[in-house]
């Protein structure tokens, strides 16, 4: 896979972010200084600015992804260039990020019986919130990484496994 869409992926599975976000991020969005290091989200669906913070624990493949994209591109990008571009320089299209996912699946078995991936980019997005929440953070955390508005859709994201609750119910009762 080209490295343009394993960074594009990257991203999308360990920030949680939007494809809509992640195909409009510029230089100008990125900053990789140690222990600053985030990207600026730009026009999000809902409207508010925000900042994805990229910690170096959580997120090590996206820093490396985006250090050697920054190297690779041979000089320093101006900040209102496209982090991700086509062949002919232009923003990279849903359609091209659909159709490298959709070989993703074919090359990992994972397409459905008509030929379709069985599982789609943004699913990404869900399971970086259901991580969050099964590793302890408050709903309000995930909210913000995933820039919801309304607390109701991060939620969602909440939905507790069966061997979770059995897990919690069962810690409460030991002595």
């Amino acid at each position: 896979m080209d490295q343009p869409y394993r960074l594009i992926f990257t991203l999308l599975r360990e920030t949680g972010m939007r494809i809509g976000e992640v195909l409009e991020l510029r230089w100008g969005d990125v900053t990789l200084d140690p222990g600053r290091e985030a990207l600026r989200v730009r026009e999000p669906k809902n409207g508010v600015e925000r900042a994805v913070v990229l910690g170096p624990t959580a997120t090590p493949r996206a820093l490396r992804g985006l250090r050697s994209a920054r190297r690779a591109h041979g000089r320093t990008p101006a900040d209102f260039e496209l982090l991700f571009h086509s062949n002919r320089g232009t923003r990279v299209s849903y359609d091209a990020v659909h159709y490298q996912w959709t070989k993703l699946c074919a090359t990992a078995g994972l397409l459905n019986a008509s030929g379709s991936p069985r599982y789609t980019p943004h699913q990404l997005r869900h399971t970086r919130g259901s991580d969050l929440i099964a590793q302890g953070q408050r709903v309000e955390i995930v909210q913000r990484v995933l820039g919801h508005r309304d607390i109701r859709s991060t939620l969602g994201y909440a939905e507790l496994q069966e061997d979770q609750v059995r897990a919690a119910l069962e810690s409460r009762v030991r002595p």
